[in-house]
């Protein structure tokens, strides 16, 4: 009746590597991120380091433009890596519940249901070996009143 699965054999393993792999590539990501919010610093504030004659309010819009964009690319990695970690939860849930329906499918098939089939044997037995239609007990039936 009941296949037992030896837990040496896990199943869903490729939602659990799924997990660890998300795991391991939301810091990639990040740095990824991080590099290219730097690189476009540099590139916008290339002009503030050269011989150009900008005055003071335009060093001060190029570099505060910089800036934002190392802060922006920051902050979209961090936002980044924070849903790669939660879809790597996501998938570990999913993976939990798969297990969890597959041992409770396992426990009815190996317990409910042969403590079913011994009720009803039991109560096969208990009636008399071969009873007549007529011996059979039905419910009484209320007949409607004649008016």
């Amino acid at each position: 009746m009941s296949r037992a699965i030896p837990p040496s054999l896990p199943q869903y393993t490729g939602l659990r590597r799924g997990r660890r792999t998300l795991r391991l590539l939301g810091p990639l990501v990040q740095l990824g991120f991080l590099g290219l919010g730097f690189s476009v610093f540099l590139d916008r504030s290339q002009s503030l380091l050269s011989d150009a004659q900008f005055t003071w309010g335009e060093r001060t819009v190029m570099g505060s433009v910089a800036l934002v964009a190392l802060g922006g690319s920051a902050l979209a990695g961090w936002v980044v890596g924070v849903m790669i970690r939660l879809l790597a939860d996501t998938l570990d849930a999913m993976a939990d519940a798969a297990e969890s329906a597959r041992r409770t499918t396992e426990l009815i098939e190996g317990h409910v249901v042969p403590a079913l089939l011994r009720i009803a044997s039991a109560l096969e037995q208990s009636q008399s070996p071969s009873p007549s239609p007529r011996d059979r007990i039905e419910p009484a039936r209320q007949r409607p009143a004649r008016p």
